[in-house]
């Protein structure tokens, strides 16, 4: 191979490193959207939404029963403390019967995430299950 075709390669590796590096750096905090912060009587398989992140190929959602275990999160590592962290291909999250118990607050966050690489956590928020099968609107 010949010294420019070399350069020319090495150029071009090193700008597609750099644009997918700023590319993953440049993904913002979901903006969440519901169930609204310290919600009560939510049902037992809540939708939990947010707005899309330009950028992102899917989001890390987290629930816990702690909000301490959801401040620190790692990126790319499993939240231990908690009793979700699934991944969405959309900006929304249904929980499934039975996972949670009834009058017990749970904290939730989401991150987006593009590739291998992962944003910032949104503001965490809590939500209550209702004691019953009804829910206030509130």
């Amino acid at each position: 191979m010949n010294l420019n075709f070399r350069l020319f390669m090495v150029g071009f590796m090193a700008l597609m490193w750099l644009s997918t590096s700023v590319y993953a750096e440049s993904l913002t905090a979901p903006e969440l959207v519901v169930p609204k912060d310290k919600a009560k009587n939510q049902v037992l398989t809540t939708l939990l939404k947010w707005k899309p992140v330009p950028g992102a190929k899917s989001y890390r959602i987290f629930v816990s029963g702690s909000a301490d275990s959801l401040k620190n999160l790692v990126p790319g590592a499993a939240c231990k403390d908690c009793l979700v962290d699934e991944k969405s291909d959309i900006p929304s999250y249904q929980i499934p019967p039975k996972r949670f118990k009834k009058d017990i607050p749970y904290f939730w966050t989401v991150r987006a995430v593009s590739g291998t690489e992962e944003g910032p956590i949104a503001a965490i928020r809590s939500y209550t299950m209702a004691s019953t099968f009804f829910m206030d609107m509130d």
